[in-house]
């Protein structure tokens, strides 16, 4: 095996602190279900460089009786994306969107 390169020594103890990181970058992002099993997911952030700020939510119900899905997510570009799986008795799965 054969030593490694300058510029790999120390990487490990930079990524440690450089990657995944993002010091303009502020990031929030919440879950949460409800007693009757909807589930919520909402998220956020903010570029302090840009001062873009962009959200999200997206909600997932589940009918287990009827093997079906349904998930709404909403951005704040005003996108909407619905959709609908069906579990079919022979393991089958429709998606509809």
């Amino acid at each position: 095996m054969a030593p490694p390169t300058y510029g790999d020594l120390g990487k490990s103890a930079r990524d440690v602190f450089g990657k995944g990181y993002h010091f303009s970058l502020l990031k929030l992002d919440l879950k949460t279900k409800t007693a009757s099993g909807v589930e919520f997911s909402s998220g956020g952030s903010s570029n302090a460089d840009t001062g873009k700020v962009t959200g999200n939510l997206e909600t997932k119900y589940k009918f287990k009786d009827h093997g079906v899905t349904f998930t709404e997510k909403w951005n704040t570009d005003n996108q909407v994306k619905i959709s609908l799986i069906c579990l079919l008795i022979s393991s089958k799965a429709l998606f509809w969107s």
